[in-house]
């Protein structure tokens, strides 16, 4: 046995069964480090969800609270007892949360030649991780060479990080199971609109390493979270759907050099202190002023600038009533937003994630944006800019942010 499961005995599969006052084992303590871990990374506007707790593998009266804590925070049925719907948070499907198929994760011993929906999420758990480059594609849901391979360097990584006694074998087992729960946070279920959670907490702090999400971890998938995976789905060039599946899991782990193990600690790049910035935001309007077929009114749309002390940029850009960009041409197959005369600076997709509303976000480096900079955007085809200015705004209107500007608030 490894030793977490020798600390916290017996062992007793995460999500095999109902926890609540009384529960003793390894999975009351995932549970607990789990629920600790959050607490110090997560940054929601109005402060903890709680306080941290004894990790001990001991269902008391501190758990049961940090239970209520978390089924409150995420609005679910406040009962002090874990079941399907608050395993879910965690990333657990169990029950009728049950994902990918079946069986449920953790509950038989995987090795080569084994197929299932099991399968796939340890393949996406470990896919998160510098694991993704011996696994070598997005989760498949059988058990190969590849993925005995990425198992036995998870292990090996946390026996090197001190959570030693795993088998010297790339079969996923007892310990295993417990080492990606407590390890690892995502990869259990798709993450997307309506699914909020622990491994959305992964997911935000993952994106905000990559430059791509710039607000508070918080664990729920609002919208900024959504442009942000949508920006990074079209940086590379996967589906634009907003939905964080196999296919992000991978890309995601690609760009994350990381090994996944660090027994109750953070596992994963903490992200750097924002350097000094200011805000502001002007409007987008269409030149013309003419309404797309099948509109309301005529497109429209802000552009929101953060400029850093060190020379950073983030910007993001809401639009609306956007007609699809083969309105104007067959061959056009996105939205493309331009800095003028200044196109080496930024160039970001404007994706169709929100259906009406259409947002892009991105982050650069150099010096700050001048006051004459012009912002476009145009159909295109990729990311080259072909058609018809349908927005354009100027960087020397900028103006405030918040409730009254007509420009959104963005909270880092």
């Amino acid at each position: 046995m490894a030793l977490f499961e020798d600390t916290f005995s017996p062992y007793v599969p995460f999500g095999s069964r109902n926890l609540s006052t009384g529960a003793v084992g390894t999975d009351v303590a995932v549970l607990q480090a789990v629920y600790d871990l959050m607490l110090k990374t997560m940054n929601p506007p109005l402060g903890p969800m709680g306080s941290p707790i004894a990790i001990d593998g001991r269902f008391g009266s501190n758990t049961a609270q940090a239970v209520r804590n978390i089924q409150s925070y995420f609005d679910l049925s406040i009962d002090g007892i874990v079941g399907p719907n608050t395993f879910f948070v965690f990333g657990q499907g169990v029950g009728p949360n049950m994902t990918y198929g079946g069986p449920e994760y953790g509950s038989r011993e995987l090795e080569t030649g084994i197929s299932g929906g099991d399968v796939k999420i340890l393949q996406n758990r470990l896919n998160l991780f510098h694991y993704s480059s011996i696994i070598g594609r997005p989760a498949s849901g059988t058990f190969d060479a590849a993925t005995e391979a990425a198992v036995l360097a998870f292990k090996q990584d946390a026996a090197g990080h001190g959570d030693t006694g795993f088998p010297n074998n790339g079969i996923a087992g007892d310990g295993f199971y417990d080492g990606s729960w407590i390890y690892t946070f995502a990869g259990g279920r798709a993450i997307q609109s309506g699914r909020n959670g622990f491994d959305v907490v992964f997911l935000q702090v993952l994106l905000k390493v990559l430059g791509y999400y710039f607000g508070r971890i918080t664990g729920y998938y609002d919208s900024a979270t959504l442009t942000a995976v949508c920006a990074f789905q079209a940086a590379e060039g996967i589906a634009v759907d907003g939905v964080v599946g196999p296919e992000t899991f991978y890309k995601l782990g690609r760009h994350n050099n990381h090994a996944a193990p660090t027994p109750l600690g953070v596992a994963w790049p903490v992200y750097a202190e924002i350097a000094e910035f200011t805000d502001c935001c002007f409007i987008l309007a269409s030149p013309d002023g003419a309404v797309s077929a099948g509109a309301a009114e005529p497109p429209g749309g802000t552009m929101w600038v953060r400029q850093f002390a060190n020379g950073g940029l983030a910007t993001v850009a809401t639009t609306w009533e956007l007609p699809p960009p083969e309105t104007y041409n067959p061959c056009y197959d996105t939205w493309v937003l331009d800095f003028l005369p200044y196109p080496s600076r930024i160039m970001t997709l404007v994706n169709s994630c929100f259906g009406i509303y259409q947002h892009a976000r991105s982050q650069s480096y150099g010096s700050p944006l001048p006051l004459d900079a012009e912002v476009t955007i145009r159909p295109g085809q990729g990311s080259v800019p072909m058609g018809p200015v349908v927005l354009r705004g100027i960087m020397a209107n900028c103006g405030g942010t918040g409730e009254g500007s007509g420009c959104p608030d963005v909270d880092i």
